[in-house]
C-alpha cells in the first residue's frame, strides 16, 4: 500500500481531475468547430491572394494552405494554418493562424529573407499608425515559440529595440492575438479577423 508521503501518491487535485471527463467528451466537437473556421478562413485567403499584387517570394503557396493539428504545444492541443506559405533555409513568408487551447487565437506574419532591411524600414514607419494598435511582436530568438509573455506591443516599443531584435534574430514575427478568455471571443468572426490582420500586417512587405 502506498503511503500518503510516497512520491507517487495521488494528491486531492489529481484525484479530482482523474474523475473529470467533461473536457474530453467535448474536445472533439470543439476542435472540429475550430478546424471548420480555419478552413473557411483558408478559402477566403486563397481568393484574396489571387486578386492581390504579389509581395511574396516566388513559389509561395497561395492556394492550398496547410492545416496542422497537434496535442502538445506546451501541454495543450492546437490547430495551425499557414497561408500564404513559403519555407526554406533562407526564406520564410507565411501568415500563421494559431488556435491554442487555453490560450488564444493568433494571426502572425512571419518573415525571413533578403528583403529584411526593407521590411524593417516599413515596420518602423507603420508601427505608430492607428492600424498597428494592438499588434504585437515576438521577442523570442526563434519564430516557433508562442508564449504571450514574450510578445511586446509594436506601437510602444522603442525603435532601437525593434531594430536590435530583427537584426539579432534575422526574422520578423508580428501578429494580432485574441484571448480565448475575452468575453467577445464567442462572437469573433475568424475569417473577418484574419483578413483584417493579413491586410494590415502584410503592408510591411509591399514596396
Amino acid at each position: 500500500m502506498i503511503s500518503d508521503d510516497h512520491p507517487s501518491a495521488w494528491n486531492p487535485k489529481e484525484l479530482q481531475l482523474l474523475n473529470h471527463v467533461e473536457v474530453f467528451l467535448h474536445k472533439p466537437a470543439i476542435m472540429k468547430k475550430a478546424e471548420d473556421r480555419l478552413n473557411g478562413f483558408k478559402d477566403a485567403m486563397a481568393r484574396e491572394l489571387r486578386d492581390t499584387p504579389a509581395s511574396w517570394p516566388m513559389d509561395t503557396d497561395i492556394e492550398r494552405g496547410q492545416i496542422a493539428r497537434g496535442e502538445n504545444n506546451k501541454g495543450f492541443p492546437f490547430l495551425s494554418l499557414d497561408i500564404p506559405q513559403k519555407f526554406s533555409k533562407v526564406e520564410m513568408f507565411t501568415l500563421r493562424t494559431l488556435f491554442w487551447w487555453g490560450h488564444y487565437l493568433g494571426y502572425f506574419l512571419i518573415l525571413k529573407g533578403d528583403k529584411q532591411e526593407q521590411w524593417l524600414t516599413n515596420l518602423l514607419a507603420a508601427r505608430s499608425t492607428p492600424l498597428f494598435e494592438g499588434v504585437v511582436m515576438s521577442t523570442w530568438a526563434t519564430p516557433w515559440e508562442w508564449d504571450e509573455e514574450q510578445f511586446m506591443p509594436v506601437s510602444s516599443a522603442p525603435k532601437e529595440e525593434i531594430t536590435r531584435l530583427v537584426n539579432d534574430h534575422a526574422y520578423i514575427k508580428i501578429g494580432r492575438v485574441h484571448s480565448l478568455s475575452d468575453p467577445h471571443f464567442a462572437n469573433l468572426d475568424w475569417t473577418a479577423a484574419g483578413m483584417d490582420a493579413w491586410r494590415v500586417l502584410s503592408g510591411i512587405t509591399r514596396p
